[in-house]
């Protein structure tokens, strides 16, 4: 483990800075450190001896500084890199730092006494403990400072001393190595498991932050969605007391009508313009039938509209289509807007039948917003049906209101997204329809901008089960 650890410096950014915070202890072997060995070994080392060996390592606490410095602006802002090149060169100041020591050891154990040495060798044994505190969160650089200069300390005392004293202290030196780099590479391993639990756990929290801001985001949206369907069934049950009441009176409309025509005929004797007037009153309340009866077939439409559905049914493909245009004939009629019917199949299919009319209505009345916001001549809605050759069947709604931007067609099945203005839409028509076809049925729901205008497709695949009952049963989503 110390080996393949050896081998790369792959050390986190936040180790590397914890290292930098040592500053006491670069203090202590570069200033406080050279002062003790000089305050010892004032009067036994030669003087230019002894102040090259300071000088030069006062002049390695500087640009060991300035390396420290330069390293710690570009922990944070360059890529790893560049701040393992700069770390590199940190390390081979403590390297130069410890070497500097380890030589100390050479003029000690040559001029110095006994009782100077083993001062010298206290000393040591304190700034190599202290080395293991500081220098630890790279494990390098403390490997390579107890090291240098404990190797270089044993072979000075066990060389150059002549003294079975000075044989103990290089014994205990070995001692000291041996169980002291096992020991910091623990103090290393312990400090990068707690970092890398740190980020773990960071990681952690920004998951689960993000994933209470989609739960959050979820829930509004399906609070809203439910209260759009709440809406939808409030307005299906008001209008079925709507159609409850018009049939009565509908029904009166009518049988006045046939009454009135069946006295007519009875009370008056034809003749020639007569018989014109009596063909033309029997137009008259044909039409006024027809238009009674159309009332109570739009209410029912729209009742049914509204009406959630538990249960598919086998049914062709074209009656939803129709009762959707059914609903919006008059409208379309009144803004001059012609609807092409191209119907190459009637097959029929498992359908939730108001709900693939609810999304052909969608997409109809904002293809007739856009026509008339547009003022577009001659404008058009073409409706086809085919079957495909895998067996699905498309259905095809495209007009020539110029199209979708660009840049909103990806959202514009995205929840809350409107192109229209606020009093004008809600951004949830297109969402539900996708939810509908996608969900419910199975099937595939796309716009594109074709030629003049915009073509919405529904693909539905023929004996699919897209979801069960009970799960449409829930709603959307």
């Amino acid at each position: 483990m110390i080996l393949q650890t050896l081998q790369t410096i792959d050390y986190s950014r936040e180790l590397i800075a914890m290292l930098l915070k040592a500053k006491a202890g670069t203090f202590v072997v570069h200033i406080i450190g050279p002062l003790f060995y000089f305050y010892v070994f004032k009067d036994s080392i030669p003087t230019y001896i002894l102040y090259s060996w300071i000088l030069t390592q006062f002049v390695v606490f500087i640009f060991r500084m300035l390396a420290s410095r330069r390293l710690g602006k570009v922990l944070y802002t360059e890529d790893e890199q560049t701040v393992h090149r700069y770390l590199k060169t940190y390390l081979i100041f403590i390297f130069i730092n410890a070497l500097l020591w380890g030589l100390s050891s050479i003029p000690a154990v040559f001029y110095g006494s006994e009782t100077e040495v083993f001062i010298l060798v206290a000393g040591i044994f304190a700034v190599v403990s202290g080395s293991i505190m500081t220098l630890t969160p790279v494990y390098h650089a403390v490997f390579i400072f107890i090291t240098t200069i404990l190797s270089t300390f044993v072979l000075s005392l066990a060389f150059i001393g002549d003294t079975s004293l000075y044989y103990a202290a290089a014994s205990l030196f070995v001692t000291y190595l041996i169980i002291g780099i096992p020991a910091g590479f623990r103090i290393y391993q312990a400090l990068s498991d707690s970092f890398n639990q740190q980020e773990e756990i960071k990681a952690l929290n920004l998951l689960l932050e993000h994933r209470v801001e989609e739960a959050i985001a979820e829930t509004e949206k399906r609070e809203k969605l439910l209260q759009e369907q709440s809406r939808m069934v409030q307005m299906g049950e008001m209008l079925s007391m709507i159609a409850h009441q018009w049939r009565q009176p509908l029904s009166a409309i009518n049988s006045a009508i046939g009454a009135m025509q069946l006295k007519y005929r009875l009370e008056v004797e034809p003749d020639g313009q007569q018989n014109e007037l009596l063909d033309f009153m029997d137009k008259k309340h044909e039409n006024i039938a027809e238009y009674v009866q159309l009332l109570s077939t739009t209410i029912n439409d729209f009742r049914d509209f509204f009406k959630p559905e538990k249960k598919r049914e086998s049914t062709a493909l074209t009656i939803p289509i129709e009762r959707a245009l059914q609903i919006v004939d008059a409208s379309m009629r009144s803004n001059k807007i012609t609807i092409i019917t191209d119907f190459q199949t009637d097959d029929s299919l498992m359908l939730y039948q108001n709900e693939l009319m609810q999304v052909i209505l969608n997409i109809l009345k904002n293809a007739e917003d856009n026509l008339v916001e547009k003022k577009i001549e001659n404008a058009q809605i073409t409706i086809s049906t085919k079957k495909e050759d895998d067996n699905s069947y498309m259905v095809s709604l495209v007009d020539n209101g110029g199209g979708i931007r660009e840049e909103v067609l990806p959202n514009i099945f995205d929840p809350y997204f409107s192109t229209k203005d606020e009093k004008n839409g809600t951004g949830l028509g297109l969402y539900m329809s996708k939810v509908m076809i996608e969900e419910h049925h199975g099937g595939i729901l796309k716009a594109t901008n074709v030629g003049d205008g915009v073509c919405f497709e529904i693909t539905l695949k023929e004996g699919l089960d897209a979801v069960k009952d009970d799960q449409h049963e829930n709603g959307p989503g």
